[in-house]
């Protein structure tokens, strides 16, 4: 009975390795069996992001083929954000949920993996609290930028730039969820694998998105002075103060 109690309350935990006992009949001998397990909540969440990502393939079609296009050409990007269709819209809100909610699931995994608990969350909250952090850092990046337009009077330019880096946003959510079921799915050397690759292919992303920026930078004649300008401000600057806050609440 003591086993099956554990078993259970396992299913509500974080993934992880538990020793269960079984006790024989007589009292004597005790067997210890090594059970992993994943909570059934992680089969379900990504079984609707494969869902989701299924039915945005299947509805958009030609449209999400073009905005993966356009993380590599820039012209493409460009003939999108002047299109700006409805459908365009439509499917650009649904990248950027998309995203949130397969990096938030991301961060997670990490977390468990380097055993991080911001403010002692674990299980649903923990991620919970991933969603807003990421939605908050969007929100304030999108807000910052739009203010800069403003005061520069450059609103138009400064949108088209956000539009070009939050491709590698979107690029970002569909990589990552196919890697993240091989995460959750395998063990030992293959999970060790799996785990790199993804780090390796962020890193990527992350390295084509500064490109870009530098590439659009270059193409309005921005110059060299404002590009460094908004890199400290908008994209050194948030990392760091990310970073002394949860080394603050660690």
């Amino acid at each position: 009975m003591q086993g099956q109690d554990t078993t259970m309350i396992a299913v509500f935990k974080g993934s992880g390795i538990e020793n269960v006992s079984n006790v024989t009949a007589g009292g004597i001998e005790i067997m210890e069996k090594i059970q992993t397990y994943q909570p059934t909540w992680y089969f379900i969440y990504l079984f609707l992001l494969i869902g989701l990502l299924a039915w945005i393939r299947l509805y958009y079609g030609n449209i999400l083929i073009q905005t993966v296009q356009a993380s590599t050409n820039v012209q493409v990007a460009n003939r999108m954000f002047k299109d700006n269709s409805l459908l365009q819209k439509q499917l650009d809100n649904v990248l950027y949920l998309f995203y949130f909610l397969s990096m938030a699931f991301l961060l997670y995994y990490i977390e468990l993996r380097v055993d991080l608990r911001p403010y002692e969350l674990q299980g649903g909250l923990l991620y919970l609290f991933n969603l807003a952090l990421l939605a908050g850092i969007f929100s304030g990046r999108v807000l910052l930028l739009n203010i800069a337009g403003i005061l520069f009077n450059h609103i138009r330019i400064f949108r088209e730039y956000l539009y070009n880096i939050f491709i590698f946003n979107k690029l970002s959510g569909l990589a990552v969820l196919p890697l993240i079921f091989l995460l959750i799915y395998t063990r030992g050397t293959l999970q060790e694998l799996f785990f790199w690759i993804t780090i390796f292919v962020l890193s990527c992303i992350t390295v084509m998105r500064l490109i870009r920026g530098v590439v659009f930078s270059y193409r309005k004649e921005v110059s060299v002075f404002y590009l460094f300008l908004y890199l400290c401000a908008l994209e050194i600057a948030p990392l760091v103060l990310l970073y002394r806050w949860l080394e603050g609440i660690l």
